[in-house]
């Protein structure tokens, strides 16, 4: 999911995302950051699935 809202949407469509368990994509300065909830350790086992099964 694509979220590109200037008026402070995306914000809250990113907090709504993460507080339901759900990972997050964002922009940093070089790359891609992929983001959860730290404390959701479903989310956290989540990230990992996604980032071995595209490290391959």
């Amino acid at each position: 999911m694509t979220i590109d809202l200037p008026d402070g949407k995306a914000l809250k469509k990113a907090l709504s995302i993460l507080s339901t368990g759900g990972i997050v994509i964002f922009p940093t300065d070089t790359v891609y950051g992929i983001g959860c909830d730290a404390f959701n350790r479903d989310a956290v086992s989540e990230i990992f699935k996604l980032k071995h099964k595209f490290s391959n």
